[in-house]
């Protein structure tokens, strides 16, 4: 295992684009209840923020609850893409700050059950978006499950949510050793959330590291941490975001700062500037695996 951009100075404050290619972040999670989605909403609004046409896509297929954790109404949602009703286009919600979001729908167990074929039939959707996005944030499902390992794999970053419970850490690592031996995923970003101090997100971090051992096909970088903070619950609770209701706080200014490395994550250095590589990388890993099935 190898480290990259462990050491957290002063986040990078430039927020120019690199107009070559769509940064995808995948956000994800070996288990529930670590904060994933609140992550996702806040990390997607801070590059909306930041000057970013931003895209946040519910891909937490058949648990999505995106638009009510912004208190938003959704009549329509990926579903009715996939059936043929509408395009995505039709479907796109305009959230804070000029944000756009692709829903899901809640306990729907049609999504919840999608694997390869279906999520990349979904993503092909994006090229018909006319828009330009230079940021796209993907709030996946947690563990290892078909659709959540579909959205990482095409994604150019991989962020990895955890906190400091002995399960969450353990299924941290796991989730980034099957990512990575079954889908050649190799660097991943780890993020230590609802932790007390930086100590304690840095320590949380080492423990991952010493989990994963010496396997030298795995980057992980840090991404820094999140700590606990009653006034993100807060925020959750009236179905708004943090770092717009309360921006000085402690979460708010971390996910803020998270906002400003990714801004200076590499971007996938390729010709075209909209979503078809992201598209086009789905659609080759579903290609492959219907040659290996045939």
């Amino acid at each position: 295992m190898r480290l990259a951009e462990v050491k957290l100075g002063p986040a990078c404050v430039g927020t120019s684009i690199n107009k070559t290619a769509v940064q995808t972040i995948a956000v994800t999670s070996g288990k529930g209840g670590v904060g994933k989605t609140t992550i996702a909403i806040n990390l997607a609004l801070a590059l909306a923020k930041a000057g970013h046409n931003t895209l946040l896509l519910d891909a937490d297929l058949g648990m999505a609850n995106i638009d009510e954790l912004l208190g938003l109404n959704v009549n329509v949602n990926v579903l009715d893409v996939l059936k043929g009703n509408c395009s995505l286009e039709e479907i796109l919600v305009e959230g804070p700050d000029g944000l756009l979001i692709v829903p899901a729908a809640s306990g729907n167990k049609d999504l919840s059950e999608l694997g390869a074929v279906e999520c990349a039939g979904l993503v092909h959707a994006f090229s018909e978006l006319k828009g330009r996005i230079d940021s796209l944030v993907i709030d996946t499902s947690g563990g290892i499950s078909a659709s959540v390992t579909s959205f990482c794999r095409a994604s150019s970053q991989v962020l990895v949510v955890t906190d400091n419970e002995p399960a969450s850490i353990r299924d941290c690592v796991a989730q980034i050793r099957h990512l990575n031996k079954t889908n050649a995923i190799a660097h991943f970003h780890v993020l230590a959330n609802m932790v007390f101090t930086a100590r304690d997100g840095s320590e949380l971090f080492r423990r991952v590291l010493d989990l994963l051992g010496d396997d030298q096909d795995i980057v992980i970088s840090y991404a820094g941490y999140v700590p606990r903070d009653d006034l993100l619950r807060k925020a959750v609770s009236g179905r708004q975001a943090v770092i717009n209701v309360y921006p000085g706080s402690g979460s708010a200014v971390a996910i803020n700062n998270l906002a400003r490395r990714v801004i200076s994550w590499r971007r996938p250095g390729l010709p075209h500037g909209q979503l078809e590589f992201f598209v086009e990388r789905m659609l080759q890993q579903n290609n492959v695996e219907r040659e290996v099935l045939s």
